[in-house]
């Protein structure tokens, strides 16, 4: 296998292998120990960064326990504040209802304590709404915690396919690395949010590049989407077999044709615009390292293949709209 490029964390920032290990589901497989094989197999195939978060449950005392195990070089850490209310991921709310300075703060000690560390190399807000880029208490103690040597670098994690609301925000310069969707389906990133990350530096993690629950694998039939997917809990079975039918098309008509599996297809069109630095993939078993990050190192689509994805496969959807009620007035 060919080594893992690695591209920098936004202007400034460390060098980071292009695929990012993913700590969201290390709960739907059993761990041996309580250590992630499939973490250590992907260190050990190049993997330079980590990324995680307060809100998946033990994730970060997996990856404290996986790391002292690893002898090798200390991998780049990137977790993200848990909201104060986990289940707002859709409506607006002032700030003061999600994140603190004091829950910032409870969050960042109980991450570097799980994790082992006595840093942080990226620190992200696990949601954000725009008009929270007038509000600077959150900011001003990502900074203050920079300054104390608990943070090196400030981030945002978006909502699910809310990019555009973090435009305000890289703009006026306050972060410096941003973390989106960015998939085979949702590719409306590439119209105004990349080009602005890389005019002004600002790093980006792209995230679901298989998709929620990897379904741009091709290895799930709609029954398996309905009862797995998490998103999917609440809608109608039609939901489920146009996905379906909007996957097997994407295969059809453009990874057969193109000589290469959906997999790679999707890994390699997340990798395809310059201003994304890595992205995050949630490997369960040590299996699916090896193959990823072969696909990974076969670098970016053709330009032309990117465009005609781009414009024939774009899908807006959001799951989430099945599975939460809009508030009452």
């Amino acid at each position: 296998m060919s080594a893992l490029p690695q591209r920098p964390l936004g202007r400034g920032g460390p060098a980071v292998s292009v695929v990012t290990f993913g700590g969201m589901r290390f709960n739907e497989t059993p761990l041996a120990g309580g250590v992630s094989r499939a973490l250590l197999a992907a260190l050990e195939g190049g993997v330079t960064c980590l990324d995680t978060a307060r809100n998946y449950q033990d994730s970060e005392a997996v990856i404290g326990r996986t790391l002292r195990e690893w002898a090798g070089p200390r991998p780049v850490l990137c977790t993200k504040v848990k909201p104060l209310d986990p289940t707002n991921f859709r409506f607006h709310v002032p700030i003061e209802q999600q994140f603190t300075p004091a829950s910032i703060r409870a969050s960042v000690e109980a991450s570097l304590r799980d994790l082992g560390v006595d840093c942080i190399d990226l620190l992200q807000l696990h949601q954000w709404y725009a008009l929270w880029t007038h509000r600077p208490e959150w900011l001003e103690t990502f900074r203050a915690l920079r300054t104390e040597g608990k943070i090196r670098r400030c981030g945002i994690s978006a909502q699910d396919h809310e990019h555009d609301a973090l435009l305000p925000v890289v703009a006026a310069g306050l972060v410096e690395v941003v973390q989106i969707i960015f998939n085979l389906f949702e590719s409306r990133p590439l119209v105004a949010l990349l080009p602005l990350c890389a005019e002004r530096g600002v790093g980006v993690i792209a995230r679901c590049v298989l998709d929620h629950s990897g379904a741009l694998t091709g290895t799930h039939d709609a029954a398996w989407l309905l009862a797995n997917d998490f998103k999917l809990k609440h809608a109608s079975p039609g939901v489920a077999q146009e996905y379906v039918a909007r996957i097997a098309r994407l295969e059809a008509e453009v990874a057969r044709p193109a000589g290469m599996s959906l997999t790679e297809l999707a890994i390699r069109f997340a990798l395809s615009h310059p201003a994304v630095s890595t992205l995050t993939l949630s490997m369960q078993e040590p299996a699916h390292v090896g193959p990823n990050l072969a696909a990974a190192a076969r670098g970016p689509l053709p330009a032309e293949l990117v465009e005609r994805i781009a414009r024939e496969h774009v899908w807006v959807k959001n799951f989430y709209y099945y599975t939460k009620a809009p508030p009452k007035h």
